[in-house]
């Protein structure tokens, strides 16, 4: 009895690791004859295309996608990387996909401005491969290369930000636009609408247009109670949006010689790089409470140095920050002390290539109303005051903005009460005629209510 049940209890063993075996075969042997759906596309999803500063890391990372024969994402599929032209590095050379089927790399350019190449492959299958290309300047981006370009045309001629010129009407109401005017001195100009935008787009505040080294053009507005934009207008009259700003008020803004947009709210200047990155200066900065803040409302790029002026109300100082692109390179100078008047209600502001001199544009309605000189070394005198050049009350207008054509050294306001271009020849001191419309009344400005509106001159 016992040598049966041993003999009973060893054959039921080997009967379970036989059939143990078999299984495993069997299960074998199916893996091989049902493999899983093999990789049967390679696709980028992001990165491509992408624009940076030669030897810099890109901003994106590079993203590519494996997808299955059966349409289901290629988890756990190798997705190899390699630089195929211009020298640059990557992240890693492989990268498994996710369950999503997502690899990624990040990618630094080469040392040079040359073509940038890389290339994806899937391990399993070479011949699912992808491409990608990259540009590499000497600039992070395009806004800041200074080689100029003429985009909009004709040279010399005014533009003008309003909401007011009948040119930008349609059915009869106001719209938000840019006017091209043409000054024809002595004594007229003709402008053009370029583009308006409906009032549902665009509901208050006009702040200023600036035109950078390399012949973009942009627009300051605030669009709704909270947002404060800068958008790049091209010569279409097609917009993109470049920067968001943080001012409650709406910013000044003005381009440095390097091409970077810079500005003035009140809390202070300000840069703005082409990936809507704010930079303050904190030695510049003030609380922007009642009189403790910036004038957002004048601030000036040196064309030569590319230094920043900017106007402290609380000590009434016109300021200048010097700057060498985005990096502040000495702790911001007084230049002069203003007049209360003239630091709280400057309207516009520019520098004269010639010599460094800096043009403030003030009006405070009835009481002054100038355009005042600050030479380089800080001798402050009076350009131009309206009430002697042209009369008392309503006759000396309603001035709005500063404009300045570096080439023959012309300064521009306008006029926004009467309507009138007015135009101050640095070179001989002296106020021309005023520019009067030779087509519609109200080309320039129809509101008669000292609108908001910005100035720039194309170079």
């Amino acid at each position: 009895m016992r040598l049966q049940g041993f003999i009973r209890r060893h054959v039921t063993v080997a009967a379970l690791t036989t059939a143990a075996i078999a299984a495993l075969t069997l299960a074998a042997c199916e893996d091989e004859q049902a493999p899983g759906p093999a990789p049967s596309s390679l696709s980028i999803v992001s990165g491509d295309a992408q624009y940076s500063k030669k030897g810099t890391e890109l901003e994106a990372p590079i993203v590519v996608k494996v997808v299955l024969a059966d349409g289901k994402p290629g988890a756990g599929e190798a997705v190899q990387f390699q630089v195929v032209e211009g020298g640059g590095t990557l992240s890693r050379a492989t990268a498994s996909a996710n369950g999503s089927g997502l690899a990624t790399v990040r990618w630094t350019l080469g040392p040079d401005t040359s073509p940038q190449r890389m290339r994806a492959t899937v391990v399993s299958n070479s011949t699912l491969s992808v491409q990608l290309v990259a540009t590499s300047s000497e600039y992070y981006c395009p806004e800041e290369d200074p080689a100029f370009v003429r985009k909009f045309t004709p040279q010399q001629n005014l533009f003008l930000f309003t909401r007011q010129s009948v040119l930008n009407r349609s059915g009869g109401a106001n719209r938000v636009g840019l006017v091209r005017i043409s000054p024809a001195p002595p004594g007229a100009f003709s402008g053009v609408s370029l583009v308006a935008f409906d009032e549902g787009a665009l509901l208050n505040v006009v702040r200023d247009c600036a035109f950078s080294a390399n012949g973009d053009f942009y627009v300051a507005w605030t669009h709704d109670s909270a947002a404060h934009e800068v958008m790049k207008i091209a010569p279409d009259g097609s917009t993109s949006h470049f920067a968001t700003l943080e001012s409650s008020f709406g910013s000044e803004i003005t381009l440095l010689p390097g091409g970077v947009l810079a500005g003035c709210d009140e809390f202070g200047p300000f840069t703005v790089g082409c990936r809507d990155t704010l930079t303050r200066y904190e030695d510049a900065m003030y609380s922007g409470v009642d009189r403790d803040a910036a004038n957002h409302d004048a601030v000036a790029a040196d064309p030569a140095s590319g230094d920043l002026y900017f106007i402290y109300r609380n000590n009434r100082r016109l300021m200048r920050l010097p700057l060498d692109g985005y990096a502040q390179t000495a702790a911001p100078q007084e230049v002069v002390t203003l007049e209360i008047d003239e630091a709280d209600f400057a309207r516009g502001m520019v520098v004269d290539d010639n010599d460094g001199s800096v043009f403030i544009l003030v009006d405070d309605d009835d009481d002054i109303k100038q355009i005042v000189k600050v030479t380089s070394a800080g001798v402050k005198s009076t350009a131009v005051d309206f009430f002697v050049e042209r009369g008392a009350g309503d006759l000396a207008g309603i001035q709005s903005d500063l404009a300045i054509d570096q080439a023959i050294r012309f300064l521009y306001t306008l006029d926004t009460l009467n309507n009138v271009i007015l135009v101050y020849n640095i070179a001989s001191e002296t106020l021309g005629d005023p520019l009067v419309s030779s087509g519609d009344a109200g080309a320039a400005s129809d509101g008669s209510q000292g609108e908001r509106v910005g100035l720039a001159v194309l170079p």
